[in-house]
Formats: C-alpha cells, sequence, structure tokens
C-alpha cells in the first residue's frame, strides 16, 4: 500500500514536470511599445520571464485606453520564437525592430506567452475607444498604402507564419524590412505598437535549424541573451543601465541547466524513491526460525526419547 501510494506520488509529480519543461513549446514572445510614457502602465508592469496572454491583453488595453495616439499598429506574426530575438539573431535579421524597442518610451516584451491572443477583441478596444479608421496591410502581397485621414488609425499587418528551414532568417529579415517600411509612412510619431504571434511548429522546437541558429539560439527560458528585456521600461535613448546588461561572463551568456537535464534530475528522483520503498520492504520482511525445523512426528519423538 505505501509502495502503491509513493509510486503514486512520483509519477504524478513527474508528469506535472514534464508538462512545466513541455509548456515552452507552446508559448510565444509578445511585445508591447508607444513613442509616449503612459505612467497608468508603467505601474502595473512586472518583469517575468512567463506570462499569460490574457495578462499580456490587459496591459495592452490600458495603454490604449491611456494613449491617444494616432496610429495604433497591430501585428500579427504567427510561429515566431523566443530564440529569433537574441540578442545576435536580432542583430542581424530584425535590426529595425530592435532599433524601434529600446527607442520607445514605453516597452514591454515577455518571452514566452502561453494561451491564445484575443486580438479582435483588442481591435475592437482600439476602434470603440477612438474612432479609428481600419487600414489591413497584407505582407504577403509585397504592396501597401496608407491613406491620410483626420482621424486615428488602426493599422493591422497580418505577415505569414515563419518557415522552419534555412530560410527563415531571411524571412525574418524581410517581415523586420517590411514593417520599418511601414512605421516609416506613418503620419507622425505618435503611435502605439503591439506584436502579437503564435507559437512556433513542434518540428522546430525540437529541432533548431542548425543553419541560422546553430551558435546564437538560446532556450526560450534564457533571458540573457534576450534582447527585449521583460519588464524593462523605456531605457531613454536605447541607454541600459549596467544592472540589466547581458554581457558579462560565460554564466550569462549560455544555459547550463537545460530542460533536459531538469527532466533527468527528476527522474533520478523517482527511481531513488521507488528504490528506496523496495529496499525498505525487503528488510521489513521477518521468517521464523521455526520455519527452518522439519515437522515432528511421532517417531521422531520417541527417537529422542531413547
Amino acid at each position: 500500500m505505501l509502495f502503491s501510494s509513493t509510486v503514486k506520488g512520483a509519477v504524478l509529480a513527474l508528469a506535472a514536470s514534464l508538462s512545466a519543461v513541455n509548456a515552452f513549446e507552446d508559448t510565444s514572445p509578445l511585445m508591447l511599445l508607444s513613442s509616449k510614457k503612459v505612467p497608468a502602465v508603467h505601474d502595473h508592469l512586472s518583469s517575468a520571464s512567463i506570462t499569460s496572454s490574457d495578462h499580456f491583453h490587459d496591459l495592452a488595453r490600458k495603454l490604449i485606453s491611456e494613449l491617444q495616439a494616432d496610429t495604433y499598429i497591430v501585428v500579427s506574426q504567427p510561429g515566431l520564437h523566443a530564440s529569433d530575438f537574441s540578442a545576435v539573431t536580432a542583430e542581424s535579421m530584425t535590426p529595425n525592430l530592435r532599433k524601434l524597442y529600446h527607442q520607445a518610451e514605453t516597452a514591454y516584451a515577455v518571452r514566452n506567452a502561453h494561451g491564445s491572443f484575443d486580438m479582435e477583441g483588442l481591435e475592437k478596444h482600439i476602434v470603440d475607444t477612438w474612432g479609428t479608421d481600419t487600414v489591413v496591410i497584407d505582407a504577403a502581397s509585397n504592396a501597401f498604402t496608407l491613406p491620410s485621414s483626420e482621424k486615428p488609425q488602426l493599422v493591422h499587418v497580418d505577415f505569414p507564419v515563419l518557415p522552419v528551414d534555412y530560410t527563415r532568417a531571411s524571412a525574418l529579415a524581410d517581415n523586420d524590412a517590411f514593417l520599418y517600411s511601414v512605421m516609416s509612412l506613418l503620419q507622425s510619431d505618435n503611435f502605439a505598437v503591439i506584436y502579437t504571434s503564435t507559437p512556433v511548429s513542434r518540428p522546430f522546437v525540437a529541432k533548431r535549424n542548425p543553419v541560422a541558429y546553430a551558435a546564437d539560439a538560446p532556450s526560450p527560458t534564457n533571458s540573457s541573451d534576450f534582447y527585449l528585456p521583460t519588464g524593462v521600461v523605456g531605457f531613454p535613448g536605447g541607454v541600459i543601465p549596467e544592472g540589466a546588461r547581458t554581457d558579462g561572463s560565460v554564466f550569462t551568456r549560455y544555459q547550463f541547466f537545460t530542460p533536459g537535464m531538469f527532466m533527468a534530475i527528476i527522474a533520478s528522483v523517482v527511481l531513488v524513491l521507488i528504490l528506496g520503498v523496495g529496499l525498505k520492504s525487503i528488510s521489513s520482511i521477518a521468517i521464523s526460525y521455526d520455519a527452518f525445523q522439519k515437522e515432528m512426528g511421532p517417531q521422531t519423538v520417541q527417537s529422542m526419547k531413547k
């Protein structure tokens, strides 16, 4: 009974741990940027490598409600991964987005957001709050126009799903250049950007592209190389304080405690528990000494009397 309950508890603990590790496969990064500082949003920002899309959605709604911008840009980039925004990767493939992030007065990023993001609800909130005109841009068409308007504009940019082969790097660079083209045509520098994404396909998570990411793709749990520091708000002029810099020793640049090691440790703990219960059960077995004596019949008793 003790053995059964212990094993059951160990298995449940292992399953919970595996679920926590696999949860990273179903997450994606999200960003919130604005050209003006919004104190009401700053008060609710907190540093966390993992959060829910609902929490991010609430912050985005608060920013929209407090910021009367000329343009609200909602970007949809399916198939995005936290490693796409590592410091090395972003410098070569998304330099414009990186620059935009560091120049924003309000900037918030989540490396691993879980759950679906209610984009339609957020866009409806923008329209209802500010009476914006909506412009939908399909990046796959490689052509767009931004008509002039006296009213605020909601610009929805749809990017195609990122490939998981060797063309991923070039696709990221093309999308970054396309978004820069959209930003350069804005009527003013009073804007807000909500950059959303969906989880990458599982084959890419299980086996990263060795061509584009062999040297610079960190694990989604590694925040040191992520150029979007979660919860960090608008460093003026893009100057990062000394306490927030990522350059340093090897321990700040690489991840040593990987999900694989975590699962191995949990499995080892479970095996040790099972072995301990088994040894305890064996050591508690008691055998009577009389069990080794032969049954004494009448003849044996008579022979002993003689």
